[in-house]
């Protein structure tokens, strides 16, 4: 939630935008304006991409009251399809909790959107929970609504509560960035302890070194958006990359600086003015910087970025994959 006694209106969250064209005077005339509940133009041309929440050293959550005044203006996406995307992920039928054993991974509703299934050495001995009782809600934020994901998040966290374990390791981004980050800011205990997937991998890894076969391969990442909201787990992506013998090449938009991939929801929401130019940007400046492949850890990003990379001559692979990669293993088509 956004705390305005923390904020100090220095314009940074938005003149470090990549999405709006504001020095730092008038980033911090126009955040001031919006603290205001003045109306501001520049709101519909926000991405919703959590940057600025990052940029913003003091923790004022500033994005957080861009997504308040969003929900307020109602019309930052039509709202029918905030209904329909409620609907479509809405959970059916009563909640039973499963009878787990052993460690338990969430898959959220991703696992259809994965390029290649869910399974080989890694998840060997895993529990799965899946589904839309297990839908984390995060993609409201971005068709500029709070509401649906924060009403239903004690719900979520008490369908893992019943699961009676100790952690869970959470595959999609989105998912741990609730329970790590958002969750916390509206005061939700955790009975458990969230696993992020690259935590998972890592350990992995260091366990199994003499089966890794290292893959002298240049990559570009692309970044999620959710990420934003929990970058202390970013370096044990490159302690993994370093294990298995992958190069990340250090193109202009990566970290901080990362460029939304440009997912439209089958051009369903399209957000901000440059909207249409972000999935040609990120593969250009992968390509200019030498990488041969793009690795994804959103299953929504490699869908929205997919086609056009192999367009270029770019292979694209999620983490896990290329992981299962230097395991030895094959993916199958």
């Amino acid at each position: 939630m956004f705390d305005e006694s923390k904020c100090d209106f220095c314009g940074d969250c938005l003149a470090r935008c990549l999405y709006l064209d504001f020095d730092r005077e008038q980033g911090a005339r126009e955040f001031e304006r919006l603290v205001n509940s003045n109306d501001v133009e520049w709101l519909k041309d926000c991405i919703t991409c959590f940057a600025c929440n990052e940029y913003c050293t003091k923790e004022a959550h500033p994005f957080d009251l861009i997504l308040e005044r969003m929900e307020q203006s109602g019309n930052y996406v039509n709202p029918k399809i905030v209904f329909g995307l409620k609907n479509n992920f809405a959970p059916k039928g009563e909640f039973k909790p499963p009878g787990l054993q052993g460690p338990v991974m969430s898959l959220c509703t991703i696992e259809p959107n994965m390029p290649y299934p869910v399974k080989g050495k890694l998840f060997k001995g895993l529990s799965f929970v899946r589904g839309k009782h297990f839908f984390c809600n995060v993609i409201f934020p971005h068709v500029g609504n709070e509401s649906i994901m924060r009403d239903n998040i004690q719900t979520l966290v008490d369908k893992y509560a019943s699961l009676a374990v100790d952690e869970v390791i959470f595959l999609h981004d989105d998912c741990y960035s609730l329970m790590a980050d958002i969750a916390p800011k509206y005061g939700v205990e955790l009975s458990f302890r969230p696993i992020h997937i690259f935590e998972y991998l890592l350990k992995y890894l260091e366990d199994h070194k003499s089966d890794i076969n290292s893959l002298n391969m240049k990559i570009a990442y692309q970044r999620p958006c959710a990420s934003r909201l929990t970058p202390w787990k970013e370096p044990m992506l490159d302690e993994i990359f370093a294990l298995i013998g992958v190069g990340r090449v250090a193109r202009k938009y990566d970290g901080e600086n990362s460029l939304c991939c440009g997912q439209d929801m089958k051009g369903l929401v399209k957000r901000g003015k440059k909207f249409p130019e972000y999935k040609d940007v990120n593969i250009k400046d992968a390509k200019d910087h030498g990488a041969e492949a793009m690795i994804f850890l959103c299953p929504m990003c490699h869908d929205a970025l997919s086609s056009r990379c192999k367009e270029a001559g770019l292979q694209t692979l999620m983490v896990t994959d290329l992981c299962r990669l230097a395991l030895g293993e094959e993916l199958g088509e």
